[in-house]
Parts: C-alpha cells; structure tokens; sequence
C-alpha cells in the first residue's frame, strides 16, 4: 500500500484492531517499507516508532531537531517519536526497513531482534502480548492456546496474553540458524483495559 504521505509502499503485515487503517486511530500496526529515494516519512502524532534496516546500506535519519542518526546496522533497532518531523537520507541506494508503530496513549513496547542457532536452548517468550516475525530460518513455537506450530522466514506470529493463561509459549530453532524480531506489548498504566 502507499505511504501515508504517498512517498513510498509498505507491506502491511498486521494492524490493531484488524479494521484499522494507516490513517488511524490504530493501538499499534506492524510493516515493512521499500524506501526507495530519500526525502521525509510520514507523520504519525501520539505513536512511538520503532524502525530498523533489514536490507540494503542503510540511512541518516533525521527526526525533529535533533542531530541526524545513523541506521545502518542491520536488525538494530531506533526508536523515536511520531510527533516530530521525519526526514531520511538513504547512505547507498534503496533499503527495506522493518516498523513498528505503536499508540503511545495506551500502550508500550519493546523490540529485539534474536539471531539463534540448532544449538540453542529452547526459549520462553515473554508473558502478555507478544508478536514474533521470522526474517531467516524457520523457528517452531508451542503456544498453550494454539498447540505447536512453524514460523518460516517472512512469517508472523501474534500471541495472545488472554488466549495463553498462565502458560508461557516456547520457542526453539527449526534446525540450522533463525534471526527473529520478539515484540512485547504491554499497556501504559492507566490506560482503557489496563485493570
């Protein structure tokens, strides 16, 4: 779909609540962008974004009046502010770059990225609300809701607090190596549905 601003397409991978739009309100939407020239982001007021380069050379981002940051670490996330304005300058041509974005008013989040290997210990996730993306190699998950399942590469997982109980999910690596992101969404206290 084209951006916000029309600047450039994204692939949106999964929005909340699901009929949500890019024009909003959303609590959070998760995508990959094709940035193909430099030039400004969209504006997205109230969220909290998160961005890393997943392909290419990477970018100079510069956001409000701060100095510019440098993105060019692949899998390397940078958080900054949907208030401020956005302006990216690519470093060596197009890039792919990974988004979160997420409704600052009633939730928080927290992204890493895993590289693991067939020697790796299995490992339980984080309890709540929990979205898993599989960018390299194929992880199998054993979610108590869902019973087991494979996430190939380009694959999503979203996890469910209410739907897992007490029981926390677990994940290992599907033979050889898996580079996965791990986001965790929790509320921001005092917001609707936080009890």
């Amino acid at each position: 779909m084209p951006w916000k601003n029309g600047g450039g397409t994204t692939t949106e991978i999964a929005i909340d609540p699901p009929d949500a739009t890019v024009g909003g309100p959303f609590r959070w939407r998760l995508s990959i962008a094709d940035v193909e020239r430099s030039g400004p982001f969209s504006a997205f007021p109230g969220y909290e974004r998160t961005i890393m380069v997943i392909a290419g050379r990477g970018m100079e981002l510069a956001v409000g009046d701060q100095p510019p940051h440098r993105i060019d670490r692949p899998f390397e996330p940078f958080v900054f502010s949907g208030d401020a304005p956005a302006d990216c300058r690519l470093l060596e041509g197009p890039i792919r770059d990974f988004n979160l974005m997420v409704a600052r008013s009633s939730l928080r989040s927290r992204l890493q990225v895993l590289r693991l290997d067939a020697g790796s210990r299995g490992r339980e996730l984080p309890a709540g609300d929990v979205i898993i993306h599989c960018f390299h190699g194929a992880i199998d998950l054993a979610a108590p809701a869902s019973g087991p399942a494979t996430l190939r590469p380009d694959c999503t997982a979203l996890l469910s607090a209410a739907a897992g109980g007490a029981r926390r999910s677990q994940m290992t690596v599907a033979g050889g190596v898996a580079t996965v992101a791990i986001i965790e969404l929790t509320p921001n206290r005092g917001s609707i549905g936080d009890g």
